[in-house]
């Protein structure tokens, strides 16, 4: 069921959050410019090591307004990299929707550097401690990169779901700036984290079915229901309770390309048997 913030927008309106040009130099100090830009890279970290008082506020914005976000974390030169990989993979696959799930589909990219970032699972192993009371487990991230594009794009728009894990920070890559954006959209925090597997399965049959995901579809645009609506930026990290919180994403123009990296982190119920016999099942 993996599919798919400093202050809180309510309804439509968007949040808004703020390169540096290379100087004319003359050709000896061309090769100096390149050491040092070399330098820089080496030396720049994934994500920035976030104070505790931040990733508490994070967290309280999580449990409060449904989402949090780390705001300028990622670097701009990465963020240009990662956007060339996906622009040849979306081309490659004919304009159309694309996705690579685990951190394997995406070795040698910034994705794959940043699940392997300390600082980023730091943060998520705080954010995880001051969220819920319990010490995080030792468990690596399960990565998911989603490029919405074409026509097909649009047949993963409005599918709402719980995360299998605990938390979910997502990296918005390419965001569209005007037309309809992809934007995420959440009723937050509308269950706890289930003693069982079993009880977790009962949610997400009860959300994922024709009937549930029409009427919410409707409530939605009849204005009845209010969810969430986050406009995200690049270079910004957004963190939300992927387990507790109903969620997706609203559809982009087909001309248009949304890519997102997700970092699922701490899944409840990785140990449960139940869990594994229906993950083994053929459909399940």
């Amino acid at each position: 069921m993996n599919k798919e913030f400093s202050e809180i927008t309510g309804d439509d309106t968007p949040l808004t959050l703020p390169s540096i040009a290379s100087p004319n130099v003359s050709p000896p100090r061309d090769v100096h410019a390149h050491i040092d830009l070399v330098t820089a890279a080496e030396a720049r970290v994934a994500f920035p090591s976030l104070p505790d008082d931040m990733l508490a506020r994070i967290a309280d914005d999580m449990n409060r307004q449904g989402f949090g976000v780390a705001t300028d974390c990622i670097h701009a030169d990465d963020l240009s990299a990662l956007r060339t990989f996906i622009e040849h993979k979306v081309a490659a696959a004919g304009g159309e929707y694309i996705a690579f799930a685990g951190r394997e589909s995406v070795r040698g990219t910034f994705l794959d550097t940043l699940g392997l970032s300390p600082e980023f699972m730091q943060a998520c192993q705080t954010i995880y401690r001051k969220g819920t009371g319990k010490a995080p487990p030792t468990v690596p991230f399960y990565q998911v990169l989603r490029c919405l594009s074409g026509k097909t794009g649009e047949q993963h728009a409005f599918l709402f779901h719980y995360d299998s894990y605990v938390i979910t920070a997502l990296v918005p890559v390419i965001m569209p700036k005007d037309g309809k954006r992809g934007d995420l959209i959440m009723l937050p925090n509308t269950r706890g984290i289930r003693s069982s597997y079993f009880l977790n399965l009962l949610d997400k049959i009860l959300l994922d079915n024709r009937l549930t995901q029409v009427a919410l579809k409707r409530l939605i645009h009849s204005g009845y229901l209010r969810p969430i609506r986050v406009r995200m930026l690049p270079g910004n990290v957004y963190f939300f309770w992927g387990y507790r919180s109903v969620h997706a994403n609203e559809p982009c123009d087909h001309d248009k390309t949304r890519a997102t990296a997700l970092f699922h982190y701490a899944n409840p119920h990785a140990g449960s048997r139940l869990r594994g016999m229906a993950r083994s099942t053929p459909g399940a």
